[in-house]
């Protein structure tokens, strides 16, 4: 496919971290990548055979990157709020994922991709169980993603890890990666994880795909260590006298830059410089942490102290939307109110955790970015509506990013260079018999 998208500002992080803002922009794309970026007066003559996207009114800016999410929880979305996480977990979530069936979760995360995509998200990281279903439904809609092998001892096994990683990983024309999906220390052995973080390491060795993660919830609840304490005590480990659950990683050598952890909220200066000097990746995802009551991940000192992090919605159940957008504006808004300083967490900032941040959370090359060569995931934004006047200059633009723009705002969304949302309509799919499937699910779990 050969797309020309116009607008009236484009705005992104180049390669070297650098913000651009490009005026009356011009992208051409073809295939799956960014071939030219430029202004329109200039590029126009490029242009006669391919098809327009865009016009004056539109902001341009790279696909929105979730790094953390379940995407088929949209079957649980609404069903048990209002609850501390242990609670939640245990008592309400766990019993009904018991219940799921393959179909369920492809339903569900049907549901889940259409949401995202709709709202501006291109690329997920989902940690979820029937992985290869999870993945039948991002490629059905033509996302971007990592699905999760998922590990919990005593559960799943590492061998049917291993076979997810082998039939998925860089596969649907390299839109679906996979990770190993060890849920938590409080729930996956300290041997697994070491098990788990060796095969990684040589299978990144050994192969020419892209490196695989490992993907895990660290120190999100209080209650963590003594929970991992006991957990592996269960299964006669020993336990290494340490304070915090990023130094339990560290611990066995699991904290290093082929692992991504989500939340991270109760870590101290030193877990700090542990993350950075191993080049952890982190995904901040604190709409989902206040709604759990967890308190709230350091903010601003991980974004002065890590390198490498983006932002998650966390599940649909325990947000409860995958509007990445509201995660945006409030990690805009929160910090400057508890911290009694308005410069913090700044529209920079969190224009760069949702686009080039997240690409780099995941690892995943070519992505968060505009720049010619880069791969082709765009989305514009419909700059005239009333919440998003005045809009004559970009920095009032960027503003309305953090504070004011919406999921719906959305326009288009290209990923792959493939246009998935055409005037905020999603091509080529009917939305009705997911929704109408998914209340089916959901009725049929709490009846049970």
């Amino acid at each position: 496919m050969e797309l020309a998208v116009k607008g009236r500002y484009a705005i992104f992080y180049d390669t070297n971290n650098r913000l651009q803002i490009i005026k009356d922009p011009l992208i051409i794309v073809e295939e799956n990548k960014i071939v030219d970026i430029g202004t329109y007066e200039k590029m126009k003559i490029n242009i006669s055979g391919h098809d327009i996207v865009g016009d004056q009114n539109q902001l341009l800016i790279p696909g929105l990157i979730n790094c953390h999410t379940h995407l088929a929880m949209t079957i649980f979305r609404g069903i048990a709020d209002d609850l501390p996480l242990k609670t939640w977990l245990e008592d309400h979530i766990w019993p009904l994922e018991a219940k799921l069936t393959e179909e369920d979760v492809y339903q569900g995360a049907l549901l889940g991709s259409i949401e995202s995509i709709l709202s501006g998200v291109t690329t997920v990281n989902s940690m979820y169980w029937y992985p290869s279903f999870e993945a039948k439904a991002i490629s059905d809609i033509g996302l971007r993603g990592y699905i999760g092998a998922p590990l919990i001892t005593g559960i799943t096994t590492f061998e049917d890890a291993i076979d997810i990683v082998e039939k998925h990983h860089d596969t649907s024309d390299e839109l679906i990666r996979v990770t190993l999906s060890l849920h938590s220390p409080y729930t996956v052995t300290l041997s697994d994880f070491q098990k788990a973080h060796e095969y990684a390491s040589e299978y990144n060795l050994e192969s020419e795909k892209p490196k695989l993660l490992i993907h895990t919830h660290l120190a999100e609840s209080e209650t963590e260590m003594q929970d991992s304490r006991d957990f592996n005590k269960k299964y006669n480990q020993d336990f290494p006298n340490v304070k915090t659950p990023v130094e339990l990683l560290d611990s066995i050598n699991v904290l290093d830059e082929n692992l991504i952890a989500a939340h991270c909220i109760h870590v101290n200066d030193s877990d700090l410089i542990r993350l950075k000097e191993r080049e952890t990746k982190l995904s901040l995802n604190p709409l989902s942490n206040a709604k759990l009551g967890n308190y709230m991940p350091p903010v601003p000192k991980i974004l002065e102290q890590v390198d490498n992090v983006g932002l998650g919605t966390d599940g649909p159940s325990s947000n409860n939307t995958l509007d990445l957008f509201d995660t945006i504006r409030f990690v805009a808004l929160y910090y400057k109110g508890y911290h009694h300083k308005p410069t913090l967490v700044q529209a920079e900032e969190v224009f760069k955790l949702a686009t080039i941040g997240g690409a780099k959370a995941l690892n995943w090359e070519g992505l968060g970015t505009l720049s010619q060569d880069s791969i082709a995931d765009i989305i514009t934004i419909n700059l005239k509506k009333p919440h998003l006047t005045p809009n004559y200059e970009p920095e009032y633009v960027l503003n309305h990013f953090a504070y004011s723009m919406k999921g719906n705002d959305v326009k288009n969304a290209i990923v792959n260079g493939n246009l998935l949302i055409h005037d905020s309509e999603l091509v080529n799919r009917d939305i009705e018999s997911t929704l109408e499937e998914v209340e089916k699910i959901t009725q049929r779990l709490v009846s049970i």
